[in-house]
């Protein structure tokens, strides 16, 4: 048998027994095993840098009187929030934010494992003054305390060290900075440098923004209600709040700055336009006036009243196409070239009251967020980015598209204009035939009331547009303050050791399971009896002994009232039931080491002291142990009897035991197995089966050489020896393979060295054997080179 298909071995039934054998073995293992996993699970936690989180809430809010009051949408009012949201996310508004901290320096405290930033919590305070060499900015600064009040400070830039020494609570400069070195207390300093490494950095603001924002989380709470949740995760508590403070604030203020521009922006665009309409409505009203007092014209006469009337009414269409005209023109040149947003921003006001308002506005308006937008992504991204790519073909298109419709409108004012010239140039030459100072007095007149119409018109939108501007306030709010949670979100202490302690009860069954379902030893006797087939007969267990000894020994006669000793007793009753004309036994087991020749001479000596007159034959001429178990040299023995190099007598050798002898195996010959299987040892069987009344074979064991079988199946008792915490349940197959190939009719079996007896003696004999078939001298030499 191949001593590796025992690994091949799996439990697949449930075994009560085995389980009970497992749990006794290995329970602690389950224990170790949950030790273990607490034990990474502490150092994971004494090495994890806890991560703090803070929060706020805010709502963005506005409130519009002019609405109220005036029944107009005001230009500021808000549709939803996602920009917002952006801009809260943006690089650029962290960068303001960041700056508005002050973070100028930054101060780290450098363990074995772990490097900490001690931002407000440092033992001192670094002031900085000046820094001449940007190139310095994220390289440390490293600090030692020396002396009496004294500190080291040394960095490396361009592969040059740098030192300086100075006291504390003094300006240190060198060539590429200034700072203020502040201490409060000098001892705790010192400390803190004995226990770890203090450095510092000048920061650079971009390279820190684009550290730190990693860790913000804008999120929208309620899109209806307009509030957004800003968080930030970090490993100090107290620059988490810090941050969301100040992105909060920072997005407060540049929100209002930004509405308070746009606002300035479109009243100064209507002042100027008053400003102009204002100077040519008084040029107007001069000429008028002066042409009244040099043609002493006073009230013109009802004369042509109806043809001024007709005149004044086709100017007045006329006037408005040629300022629809004007103000299209105006967009057309806005937009042939690259298109500047606060120039197209400023083309809304002047759509007021046009006929094409409503088509022109909502484009121009849309064109408006567009270029909002690409400022938006251009304070993050490159001209590369794909989304601004994109945005530009939707600015091209959105500017073509409004061309378009301007061209268009054009084309229709343009016509309507040509009619109307037509008409005025019929009402005109009817005019011809009234006095020329009514005409001309007509005509001023007329171009005074355009212009005081334009400026009425203008002052009307500037007043309404700065109604509504100022009933128009920004009411965004903090709802939840960001505060300083001490409390780590992450790890979490109880779930972290939860988690291990679970894994470790987990590995710890696996472990057991494991050992359940590729458990092979033999341990009981029902293990036995599940394992072997039917035919088999059990005569019984011998109890494990406590003493050890080096070699199987012959006990029963030293201690007859044992448990061995009943033990033997009761296997040589079961003997008698099997087969009352017993006269030859034979003992095998499936390798060395289970006992077969420690039981082969006990039970030898027990049925000796019984008044039989037995005899041992030692069979196992490869590794013979008889004679060793006996204390007698093994000169002459069973091998020089078959051979026929001595005579029976010569061989027989009497024991301490009345009534028992015993044959040794003689020298080692180099073909044992045809000295077993030869005529000669079967007349040498009969021979002593005449002189004694039990012969009893040591038996090669039939596991590891196919020689012994015959023997077996010779004897009128063949006995298989396996031993409980040693014998592999594969062995069981070895016994079923005896039966399944007619090697053998009948096999009884011993349990050797079962714990379920408690004895004086004991049986660890120390034969070492495994599953190798080696010599007993080998194994001594590899125990020496082990030691």
């Amino acid at each position: 048998m191949n001593n590796s298909n025992s690994s091949l071995f799996i439990n697949k039934d449930y075994n009560p027994i085995i389980v009970n054998v497992v749990l006794r073995r290995y329970w602690w293992w389950v224990l170790l095993l949950v030790l273990f996993f607490m034990s990474i699970a502490f150092f994971y936690l004494r090495y994890t840098k806890p991560v703090y989180d803070s929060s706020m809430l805010i709502q963005l809010a506005e409130k519009d009187q002019g609405k109220e009051l005036l029944e107009i949408d005001n230009i500021n009012t808000r549709g939803d929030i996602s920009t917002e949201i952006e801009l809260l996310r943006s690089q650029l508004l962290f960068e303001m934010a960041i700056s508005r901290m002050n973070m100028n320096v930054s101060i780290f405290s450098k363990g074995k494992i772990l490097t900490e930033e001690k931002y407000h919590q440092s033992s001192f305070t670094i002031l900085p003054y000046s820094l001449s060499d940007s190139s310095l900015c994220d390289a440390p600064i490293w600090i030692e305390t020396i002396g009496n009040h004294q500190v080291k400070l040394w960095y490396t830039l361009n592969n040059q060290t740098y030192s300086v020494t100075s006291g504390i609570n003094k300006s240190i400069k060198t060539k590429h900075f200034e700072i203020g070195f502040k201490v409060e207390n000098w001892d705790v300093l010192k400390q803190d440098d004995e226990s770890n490494e203090l450095y510092f950095t000048f920061n650079n603001q971009k390279n820190l923004a684009s550290r730190l924002i990693a860790n913000l989380q804008v999120t929208s709470i309620d899109a209806n209600a307009k509030t957004i949740e800003l968080r930030y995760n970090g490993n100090n508590p107290e620059l988490c709040r810090d941050i969301v403070q100040s992105v909060a604030k920072t997005f407060f203020n540049y929100d209002e700055e930004m509405k308070r521009k746009s606002a300035d922006n479109i009243l100064k665009f209507i002042q100027i336009q008053l400003d102009s309409i204002a100077g040519e409505l008084k040029d107007s009203k001069d000429s008028l006036t002066n042409f009244q007092r040099k043609s002493h014209l006073g009230d013109p006469e009802n004369e042509g009243e109806n043809l001024s009337q007709n005149i004044e009414k086709y100017q007045d269409l006329l006037f408005d196409m040629e300022n629809e005209l004007a103000t299209l023109r105006t967009v057309n040149s806005k937009l042939r070239t690259e298109p500047n947003r606060l120039d197209i921003y400023r083309l809304i006001p002047e759509m007021l009251g046009k006929s094409f308002e409503a088509s022109l506005t909502k484009q121009i308006t849309d064109l408006n967020q567009l270029l909002e937008r690409k400022e938006e992504l251009l304070t993050n991204v490159t001209e590369n980015n794909s989304e601004l790519k994109n945005l530009n073909l939707r600015i091209q298109s959105k500017i073509q598209s409004i061309r378009r419709s301007v061209e268009v409108i054009q084309e229709r004012i343009m016509e309507q204009a040509h009619v109307i010239r037509g008409k005025i140039g019929v009402v005109e030459g009817e005019y011809l035939k009234i006095p020329q100072k009514k005409m001309e007095y007509n005509r001023l007149k007329s171009l005074q009331d355009l212009n005081e119409k334009y400026y009425t018109l203008l002052t009307e939108k500037k007043v309404m547009y700065s109604i509504s501007n100022a009933g128009y306030t920004s009411n965004n709010r903090v709802l939840n303050e960001a505060s300083m949670n001490f409390t780590p979100v992450s790890p979490n202490r109880k779930l972290v050791y939860a988690g291990f302690i679970f894994i470790g009860f987990v590995s710890g069954f696996a472990f057991l399971f494991f050992k359940y379902v590729t458990f092979n030893e033999i341990n009981t006797i029902e293990d036995l009896k599940h394992l072997l087939p039917e035919k088999v007969t059990i005569l019984g267990n011998i109890p494990l002994l406590k003493d050890s000894t080096e070699y199987s020994q012959l006990m029963v006669h030293n201690s007859p009232k044992s448990i061995l000793a009943e033990s033997m007793r009761n296997i040589r009753t079961n003997l008698s039931f099997v087969n009352s004309n017993v006269r030859v036994i034979a003992i095998s087991s499936s390798i060395s080491g289970e006992g077969k020749t420690f039981v082969a001479l006990n039970l030898a000596g027990i049925i000796a002291l019984s008044g039989k007159k037995t005899i041992v034959i030692d069979l196992d001429l490869r590794k013979p142990k008889v004679h060793l178990g006996l204390n007698v040299p093994n000169e002459k023995g069973i091998s020089n009897l078959i051979i026929k190099q001595a005579e029976l007598d010569e061989c027989i050798r009497k024991s301490e035991i009345e009534n028992l002898d015993f044959i040794s195996a003689g020298p080692i010959p180099p073909n044992p197995s045809e000295l077993i299987l030869s005529d000669s040892f079967l007349e040498i069987l009969e021979t002593l089966k005449a002189r004694y009344d039990i012969v009893i074979i040591d038996n090669p064991p039939v596991g590891l050489v196919t020689d012994g079988v015959q023997i077996l199946a010779k004897a009128d008792v063949p006995i298989y020896i396996f031993k409980a915490h040693y014998s592999k349940r594969i062995f069981a197959g070895r016994v079923r393979e005896l039966f399944e190939m007619n090697q053998i009719n009948h096999l009884n079996i011993i349990l050797n060295g079962t714990k379920a007896f408690k004895g004086k003696y004991g049986y660890g004999y120390g034969y070492g054997y495994g599953y190798d078939y080696y010599d007993e001298d080998d194994k001594k030499d590899k125990k020496k080179k082990k030691s």
